[in-house]
């Protein structure tokens, strides 16, 4: 694995603005990655590396998928969704912890 890859397991993001954490990528709700959390999700997300800023630019959120969410990606998405709601996005850039 590389280096980067490592360091960004590792590290947890406090979101601020969200233009420096990956939505998908960085740990930044809960102690894992969203990738880790909800793998039936990202598998089929059209653009992984988006940052939590850009996805929560839009109402709904920004975010495509390459096939219909039914049954277990549907789940799947509701309960994420239902976590999003509480997120709030600040001017203030994003720092780690």
């Amino acid at each position: 694995m590389r280096t980067k890859d490592l360091f960004f397991r590792r590290v947890k993001f406090v979101i601020g603005n969200g233009m420096s954490t990956r939505f998908w990528e960085d740990t930044w709700l809960g102690e894992t990655p969203l990738a880790l959390q909800y793998p039936t999700l990202y598998n089929i997300v059209q653009r992984k590396e988006d940052y939590v800023g850009i996805v929560f630019q839009n109402i709904p959120l920004n975010i495509q998928f390459r096939r219909t969410l039914v049954g277990e990606r549907w789940t799947a998405w509701m309960h994420l969704v239902r976590r999003l709601i509480e997120v709030r996005l600040s001017n203030v850039p994003d720092s780690t912890h």
